[in-house]
């Protein structure tokens, strides 16, 4: 079976979606930014797409979906594994809230995802320090635990304007086999004073999600630059791509894209 790009999140979540003239019900054991796995014994067929409705917080949004595998328990068929069609932004904003829980230390699945950061250069690592940093190619003494190290919003559905000059806002476009990855800090973007600028955006494409890469930094001169650049990727297999946002008053921020 091929392996996951993106790690599930364990869930208990209820959902409804109407398939063979009814709606039917089902329950959500795990999910992430471009899948998730649903209890039910109404089973559609492999391909199928239909809409699904889930409870986040005070909401109930309706997600386009199509059926990618079919499991069944002796001889009854009891789940479905669901591709996630275009995640619209209050889905993608619930399952970075679940991350975050994640990264500052929640138990999911008997693992602990950790920060550490390089004293050198400040880059970011996740869940364990490399041998040597691959910004600035420090060993692996140079590197700290930071549980605090990325700033967290107040509240990811309604962001205030400091938070919309901070977290990075990332646009993805496919052209011609490739893609294109369009990132400016932030939705409201962030001045280049000289006490207060962003001084680089680090960007990581994962494997599994503790596992993320980091496969290019991108530094500005306040003096000269805005907190914007594209860079294109070779690669249209599908993953998530982290940006991390550095301001040299206010740290280190955090945003998510899914290709």
């Amino acid at each position: 079976m091929k392996k996951r790009t993106v790690e599930r999140i364990p869930a208990n979540l209820k959902a409804e979606f109407f398939w063979s003239d009814k709606i039917n019900s089902g329950s959500v054991t795990d999910l992430s930014e471009n899948g998730m796995l649903v209890n039910t014994t109404a089973c559609p067929p492999l391909r199928a797409k239909f809409d699904i409705s889930i409870p986040l917080k005070n909401d109930v949004v309706k997600l386009p979906v199509k059926v990618r595998r079919i499991l069944k328990n002796d001889s009854i068929y009891d789940a479905i594994g669901l591709e996630i069609l275009n995640p619209p932004k209050q889905y993608l904003d619930f399952v970075s809230s679940l991350r975050w829980e994640q990264i500052k230390g929640f138990k999911t699945s008997g693992q602990i995802i950790k920060l550490y950061i390089c004293k050198v250069c400040h880059h970011i690592s996740f869940d364990h320090a490399p041998i040597n940093c691959p910004i600035c190619s420090a060993t692996i003494e140079s590197f700290e635990r930071a549980p605090e190290a990325i700033k967290r919003p107040d509240n990811f559905a309604e962001l205030s304007e400091f938070e919309k000059k901070h977290i990075p806002a990332i646009k993805i476009m496919k052209e011609d086999g490739y893609i294109n990855v369009h990132v400016k800090v932030g939705e409201i973007e962030h001045g280049m004073d000289f006490d207060d600028h962003i001084s680089f955006i680090d960007l990581y494409y994962n494997d599994p999600f503790i596992n993320k890469k980091c496969v290019s930094r991108i530094t500005f001169n306040c003096a000269k630059m805005h907190p914007s650049n594209t860079v294109r990727f070779n690669n249209v297999n599908e993953g998530v791509l982290t940006v991390i946002s550095n301001c040299s008053a206010h740290g280190n921020w955090l945003a998510k894209a899914v290709f």
